[in-house]
């Protein structure tokens, strides 16, 4: 069915792609957009472009959450010098897959973003890595995790139904 988004198992690329030294939890998301985008810094803009209400609202009660435990209530992670995507800085980028991420005290985090072309659009698969630091990390991602879930599939979802969206590199 077009546009479904589905629960896959953690691509191989995704995990070589993290550069994380181990990796705590990883899960990934895949479905079928009805445009062909044409690289992964494309998709990944429009993964990340124009949240849902839904998205604005869980991230605004997340940060009201976590404020009292020193962990960022926004996040400011410096650009790498190559580029960010929203407040994301890229990681790695090739035409078929983009890395964005950061590293914070508790936690350090990877979204892997791939492209496969079809007969139909483009294959676009989203994918969570995560390498814990400590015990704070281990709590503050099991308290998330009912939420990172609704948050991938929703902003994937956006992203595989979205119209035209063009990187910069392609304007």
């Amino acid at each position: 069915m077009a546009n479904k988004v589905f629960l896959i198992p953690t691509p191989g690329a995704a995990i070589r792609a993290s550069g994380l030294s181990h990796i705590d939890f990883a899960d990934a998301y895949s479905g079928q957009a009805d445009r062909t985008y044409v690289d992964a810094e494309q998709a990944a803009r429009a993964v990340f472009a124009d949240p849902p209400d839904m998205v604005k609202g869980l991230m605004a009660l997340r940060n009201r959450i976590v404020a009292p435990f020193g962990l960022r209530a926004s996040v400011d992670f410096r650009d790498r010098g190559l580029g960010k995507i929203d407040v994301f800085p890229i990681i790695s980028s090739t035409s078929t897959e983009i890395v964005v991420g950061g590293d914070d005290k508790h936690l350090d985090f990877r979204i892997w973003i791939g492209i496969q072309p079809s007969q139909t659009g483009s294959e676009v698969t989203i994918s969570t890595l995560v390498k814990i630091n400590h015990l704070l990390g281990r709590v503050y991602l099991s308290v998330i995790m009912p939420f990172h879930k609704l948050l991938s599939r929703s902003l994937l979802q956006a992203a595989l139904t979205r119209g035209d969206y063009a990187s910069p590199h392609a304007r």
